[in-house]
């Protein structure tokens, strides 16, 4: 799938190429969505289970343990399967996601890409950036990966998972543009 998804205008600007983020922003992305589907995953069956057992035990008068859970090995296939269909369904996803990511630093704007289902560009005026920061999380440490958010009267915008040495000339090259563009007061 991810091969036939390619950006297109308006998504596009003309003779501009979008710096691409590293491959390995892939696999950051795989961890994370198979680290939350099996947190989602696990908080939901433990519900279901301690819910269902519950009313299973309060219904059927079981006296025993093993009368109490009878009915789970049926239910435990399904708890497994779900989040195994889930994350397959995502892995092609994520790399189809990676490709429409990018960003450009035009002469006075910043040009954000990001988005599958629900596309955004953003272009952000160097004038109106207040705030660059650089943060990176534990996977991303993991991967040698950091992400700039930028902070401007109309919110927040962030270039994620980009090589930490980029994100720190990112931050520097866009404060030196902010500062230089900046209105005087």
């Amino acid at each position: 799938m991810a091969r036939y998804i390619r950006p297109e205008p308006p998504f596009t600007l003309d003779r501009v190429e979008m710096t691409q983020h590293p491959a390995r922003t892939v696999r950051v992305h795989r961890i994370a969505a198979a680290l939350q589907i099996l947190g989602m995953s696990a908080l939901i069956g433990a519900t279901a289970a301690t819910g269902t057992t519950l009313i299973h035990t309060l219904s059927s008068k079981a006296q025993t343990w093993h009368e109490m859970v009878s009915w789970w090995r049926p239910a435990l296939a399904f708890l497994v399967l779900v989040p195994v269909v889930l994350y397959a369904w995502r892995w092609d996803r994520i790399k189809a996601g990676w490709l429409f990511r990018g960003y450009h630093l035009g002469d006075e704007e910043l040009y954000i890409r990001s988005g599958l289902l629900y596309r955004r560009f953003t272009v952000l005026a160097y004038a109106r950036i207040q705030e660059v920061n650089v943060v990176s999380g534990p996977i991303q440490r993991r991967y040698d990966l950091a992400t700039v958010t930028i902070s401007s009267a109309a919110g927040h915008n962030a270039i994620a998972d980009v090589d930490p040495q980029t994100a720190y000339e990112l931050r520097d090259r866009l404060t030196d543009l902010a500062r230089k563009r900046r209105l005087p007061v």
